[in-house]
């Protein structure tokens, strides 16, 4: 999950110009015909932690009508994915590239800015969660997904599915799990619908 920083759009914002609201939400961009277009299915989130090809293997038997999104990196290597998502767009074409040599299909790309080769931006979403995992989590919600089940989305210092050594560069325990807290009091409804595999995200939501 990619970190976008704490400077994102709040709550206390308001809808002040955007162009959709929705369950708590607003924004603009292009993004009409994805706003409640999941109603009633399952969302399953990908994220890049270490563990997430056997988390979301997993997950099918558990979920009937899931929906696969793939967050990031972990994009370029699962081979069935109907949406990707990542804060980063300016890296898509590159990661699209890899899943293209793959030669595995390329799915509905979303991100919060207008680049090629993203299919919807997210613009100006607020409030907007600081990391590409969630973010891929608001979307399925606005999306009006009915479950939404976090497969290598820790929401802890967790090793990347990448890496040798988990990471010891990121305070997931202070903004972004305080942001999470904060966003599910102010959203029950959204709290809800998710569920978690693994690490600090299944203690908080429950595992499935």
């Amino acid at each position: 999950m990619g970190e976008v920083g704490r400077n994102v759009n709040a709550a206390s914002m308001g809808s002040i110009g955007a162009s959709w609201t929705y369950g708590g939400y607003s924004g603009c961009g292009n993004v009409e015909d994805m706003i409640g277009s999941l109603h009633g299915r399952t969302a399953v989130i990908c994220g890049n932690a270490a563990g997430v090809f056997s988390e979301v293997a997993d997950v099918p038997s558990r979920a009937e009508r899931s929906v696969v999104f793939a967050v990031n990196d972990v994009g370029m290597f699962l081979p069935e994915v109907d949406h990707w998502v990542s804060l980063h767009g300016q890296k898509m074409s590159a990661w699209s590239k890899v899943r293209w040599d793959n030669h595995f299909t390329i799915p509905v790309i979303h991100s919060i800015e207008p680049v090629a080769p993203v299919s919807y931006f997210w613009e100006k979403l607020t409030p907007l969660f600081a990391l590409s995992g969630y973010f891929a989590m608001q979307i399925a919600y606005i999306m009006d997904a009915a479950r939404i089940i976090l497969c290598g989305c820790p929401g802890s210092p967790a090793r990347r599915f990448f890496e040798a050594s988990r990471r010891s560069d990121f305070d997931y325990a202070g903004g972004c799990q305080d942001q999470i807290r904060e966003e599910m009091r102010r959203l029950p409804d959204f709290r809800s619908r998710v569920r978690s595999t693994s690490g600090w995200t299944q203690e908080y939501f429950g595992g499935i």
